[in-house]
């Protein structure tokens, strides 16, 4: 990310967002309308990450640092209060809506169900063996579940850092992890977590950082058969010309199986804005165009059953909560941990 130099008094910034590649989609499309219909000039967009992000969000007030930053998650206290002491107290908090990590294989492949159990013995460095942990070893699909293809494993992640990965490691791994008994009974909950979540090092599993579709695709297409990337649904939809989605624990994603929470691993998307970047009603501030972004973010054509957000690919809130979210974001108010 390039630097920029602080502004003079009275110059304007344009709007610079960071963050979530898992959220990038969404935000890239908002800030596409209104640029195309001249409401605020074109802003600097670079997604490297939830915690990448977070850090240039949070490092000062001053015009140079990021006024937007999009997460795949709610902001955490401890990371708030970093925000604080670093001179950013007023942060406005607005919730798009959700999305979801699915499982995708190349569209010749076979069709195959595969268990979150499945999916967990498939990365994890080391698997249980009667009263100890052992390496890892298996090679094809069909040494985990007879019903599953006669193929290698490969299974595509988000980099550590990523807000997906962090998502796939909470939801999936450690999902997984709690019908374990031999993990259970690790007592030490810092323990449980690190052997929930240790993954193989020995390339069945590839991790690919940003842009995190253009690597999966790079990923995937010369993928051998039985290869599976990990990624939101919205980018697996997107890239139906080389992928399709695959079932998890009999169940399909979609957008109804999502919407209805029958496909359950649903992640929040939330953006943030640096309140003292936002210019008051007499238009002083250092940051053109984030009242009308924060308006753009909340209509209900952005976000709601019908909103072009929602057709690519978010999960809206309730009608209830889309209101309260509109109503403290229009009104400025901050928020509190």
């Amino acid at each position: 990310m390039s630097a920029m130099l602080p502004l003079p008094a009275g110059a304007e910034a344009p709007i610079k967002a960071v963050g979530s590649t898992f959220v990038s989609p969404f935000l890239r499309s908002v800030f596409d309308r209104l640029v195309e219909s001249g409401v605020i000039v074109p802003p600097q967009q670079d997604y490297r990450g939830t915690e990448r992000g977070l850090a240039e969000f949070c490092r000062s007030a001053g015009p140079d640092a990021a006024s937007v930053v999009a997460m795949s998650r709610r902001m955490r206290t401890t990371e708030f209060e970093r925000c604080q002491e670093n001179g950013v107290p007023a942060i406005i908090e607005i919730q798009l809506g959700s999305n979801t990590l699915v499982l995708a294989t190349r569209r010749n492949d076979a069709d195959y169900d595969l268990s979150l159990r499945n999916l967990y013995e498939a990365v994890a460095r080391e698997l249980p063996t009667d009263d100890e942990f052992l390496t890892n070893s298996r090679k094809r699909w069909k040494e985990i579940d007879d019903r599953l293809p006669d193929t290698p494993i490969r299974v595509v992640l988000p980099a550590p850092g990523l807000g997906s990965r962090g998502f796939f490691e909470d939801r999936f791994l450690e999902a997984a992890c709690r019908g374990i008994p031999a993990i259970r009974g690790i007592f030490a909950a810092e323990a449980r977590v690190k052997q929930c979540v240790g993954l193989r090092t020995d390339k069945v599993v590839v991790e690919v950082g940003v842009p995190y579709d253009q690597a999966v695709r790079l990923a995937m297409t010369d993928a051998a058969p039985g290869s599976i990337a990990i990624l939101p649904y919205n980018m697996a939809v997107a890239m139906a010309d080389l992928l399709k989605i695959l079932p998890l624990d009999g169940v399909l994603p979609s957008p109804t199986t999502v919407a209805s929470r029958t496909y359950p691993y649903i992640r929040p998307l939330f953006v943030y804005i640096n309140r003292a970047h936002v210019k008051d009603y007499r238009g002083r501030g250092p940051v053109a165009g984030l009242r009308e972004l924060i308006t753009e973010l909340t209509r209900e054509r952005t976000i709601g059953p019908d909103g072009y957000l929602t057709v690519e690919g978010v999960v809206p809130l309730s009608e209830e909560n889309r209101a309260y979210v509109r109503g403290r974001a229009l009104r400025l108010a901050t928020m509190e941990r």
